[in-house]
């Protein structure tokens, strides 16, 4: 921590912050801003040991990347020139750790505590609303995460930092959405009254129930959080999803209710109806069970092997996912078409270049890639 003050005081000192390229965190879809996130975010391939990314990106300068933590969790730390603190999430890695983070999908609450080891315990809350459930493999990479980030938020933001962009890709853009909604809590408990958060999360899966994009939505007011989304890219429709009549809507519920207007059916109607209506109930109830079962309870005990001192809070019997932020959907056209065709590459529209290129398409103002 010592040396990570050093290096922001000779930055102050330097002059290096100076120039000012931007002019501060301001609300809205910003496509420049955005295709910046996604050029640091790509710098996560590079792994060279020591690496400072200097002239990486013009107005930007590398800080710190944590160590790999939990499951093979990362982070960097950047600052654009005009003070704005940029926090960037790594995505999924080959490491088995980090796919098993993808596939553990038992639903955890949203407020609470996890056990890391017995003497190690974070304490979170990111949705006010006692009904929000989020991903357990994420909110296990965020519990590990924040323990990381939050001296260096502290610090920082004693130094007068309060401006912050939140921002990942793939895993990364999941992970962000905890980080973010976790910082706009820490502001609205007056812990750090006066950040301001903006997330910009790139090819991100869905990440939580209905409750907790309620709850991200309500702090983001639109005008902060955004979903950039490929439509040709199949993971942000990961992870899939059940919705359950009887767990998973509001009360009171309309379909629960319109069971009993159906007494008033003719007979024939009146059973016909209501056994379809169960069979769906029935069915939805049964998809959820087994869901749980292989990708909650099965998953838990793979990952207890690589994290032995793990304890989890009990999960919720939910498995209806949905993903928070105003959706920016960059739809595969014929130019992009066109330009991947007869790629080799594997997965090419979940690629950060695949994203940054759309993006040129609907959205000027931006550098040619090549």
């Amino acid at each position: 921590m010592k040396t990570f003050l050093l290096l922001i005081s000779s930055l102050l000192t330097g002059g290096v912050l100076s120039a000012q390229t931007y002019s501060g965190l301001k609300p809205g879809f910003d496509q420049v801003e955005c295709d910046d996130l996604l050029h640091l975010n790509a710098a996560f391939v590079d792994t060279t040991p020591g690496n400072r990314f200097e002239g990486y990106h013009e107005g930007y300068t590398f800080l710190y990347r944590s160590p790999s933590v939990g499951l093979d969790n990362m982070w960097d730390l950047w600052l654009r020139s005009d003070s704005t603190v940029v926090i960037l999430l790594r995505g999924t890695t080959s490491d088995p750790r980090s796919i098993l983070a993808d596939f553990y999908c038992a639903m955890l609450p949203a407020s609470g505590k996890i056990v890391l080891s017995p003497e190690d315990t974070v304490h979170y809350h990111l949705a006010d609303d006692k009904r929000a459930c989020l991903h357990g493999g994420f909110l296990i990479g965020f519990a590990y995460l924040s323990k990381d980030i939050l001296p260096k938020l502290d610090s920082l933001y004693q130094l007068g930092y309060t401006n912050y962009l939140v921002s990942g890709h793939s895993q990364g853009g999941s992970l962000c959405y905890y980080v973010s909604a976790w910082l706009m809590h820490l502001k609205k408990s007056l812990t750090y009254p006066l950040l301001q958060v903006k997330t910009y999360a790139s090819a991100a899966t869905k990440v939580g129930n209905m409750y907790f994009v309620y709850d991200y939505d309500n702090l983001s007011r639109a005008e902060w959080g955004f979903s950039i989304i490929n439509s040709a890219d199949p993971v942000p429709e990961m992870p899939f999803t059940t919705q359950q009549v009887d767990v998973d809507m509001n009360e009171p519920n309309p379909i629960l209710n319109l069971m009993k207007r159906f007494n008033d059916l003719p007979f024939v109607q009146r059973v016909a109806v209501k056994s379809a209506f169960k069979k769906m109930i029935k069915k939805s109830a049964g998809s959820s069970k087994t869901y749980r079962k292989y990708l909650g309870g099965y998953s838990a005990s793979f990952i207890k092997r690589f994290l032995p001192e793990l304890e989890l809070p009990e999960a919720y019997t939910s498995t209806y996912f949905m993903r928070p932020g105003v959706s920016i959907s960059l739809l595969a056209n014929d130019a992009y078409k066109e330009y991947y065709n007869g790629t080799s590459e594997s997965y090419y529209d979940h690629s950060i270049k695949a994203y940054r290129f759309l993006l040129r398409q609907y959205y000027a103002g931006m550098e040619s890639l090549e």
